[in-house]
């Protein structure tokens, strides 16, 4: 049942009690769940058909799970708290990845004696540790400190003194590190761990000893310093975790060649089988073989889309898809590894595709991501590894037959689907004379990613691979190698890898950070400008008018800039920011086509304030020829004083007056009682009517002069 997978909350209405689910067996028949509601630090086991059963019966509900303390990302992690997750992960990886074992009591003991003698950690340490990750979703970043539960803040702190401890007292083992300690350990780890013995640090800890921390006694034999003067194997473990180089190391223990061929290809477990759908989906990007249109001006040719796929390797199902302009990078990856995710129902109806969830029922997170080196080697993929939980496993160089798959599915799309639409690239394209089908263009990516996803359900529910490989299983029961059968059978029988999380925080985890700037006319960001709950209640805009403006960190969705999303460190949560009104024809447009309709707006500017630029400069012409023409006309009037032009400007005003309403009155006469003859004789020879009119209102202002 889809329902019971990992990361789901069982809740028993008769107990009051609520079980996170951990771990599903791969033939789906029972699985290890975490009471969330009691003080246990230990999982149960529990049987899958009870659970199917309790459901039906109204016993059990199952919800969503989220752990809102581990919904961290990067960026927004203090240098103390990443150093902090990294050292205790480095003890804790190999115990909670030790599935199905480390669920079973007796196995687990042996597990955590082993993680001790090794680590120096406390077993009731390690149960602690190991509670805090499995009720927090069994994720990395469980293991953030919570210093925000930690001291009281505001309140006087009271000194204290360490208690005076005898030298001769076990508890006084370890010593205060000094920088010949320091450089003890660097010479040690170099010697010994990074050699091809790959002796365990151990084992290397022992070495240290041995030469640094020893004395000769008269019989010849070594003797240890005392406890007081001799580091602690905690001590030297904490060293090592905070100046490990992990790239160096594994060099050094496995050779370069070996490095070179496996170092970057595996992060997390390397052996995990795909055992039903889930267990790894693949992820890679192609260029469509098509030219687009512009959605605001369907003249312009915006060049070709970036295609996203997210496939199961189990069942072949398209789990996630993207469509973009951006070339291949992370930017374009996160979106179709948050549309992997999300509930496809609502997704498809925002192209105006309506369907059920069972013609897309894929809304889950795999245990372990296959793709290239670029884009999973990003740091922005460090979240899919900390906040989920999956393995992200990179195919090493010229490998491409490793995700063999979905560059299959690519030269299906491309060869049946896209190839019979305008604009699409034909083989003859380049040849001296052949037609330029980028002319053909007619869809623009909204219209192409309808396209897509009408070809994506179609793939999923009706195409038949006669190239799949059925188990015997398979064939035992019958099924037809179509992804959507194949999916559904793998979820009867091996559904174990299948986790949930909800869209949001998988949109959280694989979201691109930036800065924003709180302005007094909103928050911007792209010059696209926002607002939320948090900036009202605090008066953020009212501030930046008074004072200045300032920077916030945010995370956001480059296909859909309808919200933002700010990072508020205190509280270790997220504001979601909305486009302000006047801001509302982004809505619903991704970041590409802002971007581009931001630069034809401010081309259209510039060829604008050019063209004004050109008017300006000709009205400053003709003002400077009018103001000649006054001064010229000035220069024959008899010269007055100073007092003279200046006491009579009240009497100059009211004859100026007189004379004007006089002039236009002659004016009017003499227009109303023109020589009809003039004007037919003009007209008749052809000769201007204008000149006449101007000839009669000259003759009326020399009559205005006598």
């Amino acid at each position: 049942m889809v329902d019971v997978c990992v990361n789901k909350i069982i809740k028993n209405f008769d107990t009051d009690e609520e079980h996170l689910i951990l771990w599903i067996s791969p033939e789906n028949k029972y699985g290890y769940w975490h009471n969330l509601s009691g003080k246990s630090r230990t999982p149960k086991r529990f049987e899958i058909p009870d659970i199917i059963q309790g459901q039906a019966d109204g016993l059990y509900e199952i919800e969503d799970f989220i752990a809102l303390d581990t919904v961290r990302s990067e960026e927004t992690l203090t240098i103390k708290e990443k150093d902090h997750r990294e050292r205790v992960w480095c003890v804790m990886q190999p115990i909670v990845e030790a599935e199905p074992d480390i669920y079973e009591r007796s196995m687990r003991a042996d597990i955590l004696r082993v993680a001790t003698e090794q680590n120096g950690f406390e077993k009731a340490h390690l149960y602690k540790l190991l509670d805090r990750y499995w009720r927090t979703g069994k994720t990395k970043n469980a293991f953030i400190p919570a210093y925000h539960n930690s001291g009281a803040r505001g309140k006087q702190r009271e000194s204290y003194k360490k208690k005076n401890i005898s030298i001769s007292s076990d508890a006084a083992i370890g010593k205060t590190l000094t920088d010949i300690d320091r450089k003890n350990f660097a010479t040690a780890v170099n010697k010994y761990y990074l050699s091809r013995e790959k002796i365990s640090l151990k084992a290397t800890y022992e070495k240290l000893l041995q030469h640094f921390y020893t004395v000769k006694s008269d019989d010849g034999k070594l003797k240890m310093l005392a406890p007081y003067e001799t580091p602690s194997f905690r001590q030297f473990h904490y060293w090592y975790g905070k100046n490990r180089d992990a790239v160096s190391e594994q060099k050094k223990r496995n050779g370069e060649n070996t490095f070179n061929l496996n170092g970057r290809g595996v992060l997390g477990k390397s052996d995990f089988g795909m055992m039903g759908p889930g267990s790894q989906f693949q992820i890679d990007a192609t260029v469509g073989d098509i030219y687009l249109v512009s959605q605001f001006d369907r003249s312009n040719i915006i060049g070709r889309p970036v295609i996203y796929f997210v496939i199961d390797a189990f069942s072949r199902m398209v789990t996630g898809v993207s469509v973009g302009l951006e070339g291949p990078s992370w930017a374009s990856a996160m979106i179709a590894l948050s549309n992997m995710a999300a509930n496809k129902v609502p997704f498809c109806n925002r192209y105006g595709i309506e369907i059920e969830e069972k013609d897309w029922p894929c809304h889950h997170v795999p245990a372990s991501l296959l793709g290239d080196r670029g884009e999973l080697e990003s740091k922005n993929a460090n979240n899919l590894v900390n906040m989920l939980g999956i393995r992200i496993i990179n195919a090493p160089p010229y490998r491409a037959d490793l995700k063999g798959i979905i560059e299959q599915h690519f030269r299906t799309v491309n060869t049946t689907s896209v190839a019979l639409l305008p604009g699409s690239v034909k083989p003859d394209m380049a040849k001296r004379g052949g037609k330029d089908y980028r002319l053909d263009a007619t869809l623009d990516i909204r219209q192409f990613t309808q396209i897509i996803i009408k070809c994506v359900l179609y793939y999923n529910n009706h195409h038949y691979m006669d190239y799949f490989e059925k188990s015997e299983a398979m064939i035992a029961d019958n099924v037809e190698a179509i992804p959507a059968k194949l999916w559904y059978w793998g979820i009867r029988h091996y559904s174990g890898a299948l986790r949930f999380y909800p869209e949001d925080v998988v949109r959280l985890a694989v979201m691109p950070t930036s800065n924003a700037t709180v302005t007094p006319k909103g928050i911007k960001f792209k010059n696209i400008f926002y607002i939320c709950d948090r900036a009202v209640s605090e008066a953020w805009f009212e501030k930046a008018r008074s004072r200045r403006t300032w920077s916030v960190p945010i995370s956001y969705d480059p296909r859909d800039m309808e919200h933002i999303y700010i990072w508020n460190k205190d509280e270790k949560k997220h504001e979601v920011c909305t486009l302000l009104d006047w801001n509302n024809k982004n809505a619903g447009k991704c970041l590409d086509e802002i971007i581009y309709e931001q630069r034809m707006e401010k081309f259209v500017g510039q060829r604008m304030k050019s063209a004004e630029m050109e008017a300006k400069l000709n009205l400053n012409s003709e003002i400077d020829s009018i103001v000649s023409e006054a001064k010229n006309m000035s220069n024959g009037n008899p010269v007055k004083s100073k007092k003279e032009r200046l006491s009579g400007i009240r009497e100059n005003r009211r004859h100026e007056k007189e004379n004007m309403r006089t002039s236009d009155k002659l004016i009017a006469e003499d227009s109303n009682v023109a020589d009809g003859q003039n004007i037919n004789r003009a007209d008749e020879s052809g000769e201007d009517i204008s000149s006449i009119l101007q000839m009669i209102k000259r003759k009326a202002e020399e009559r205005l002069k006598k």
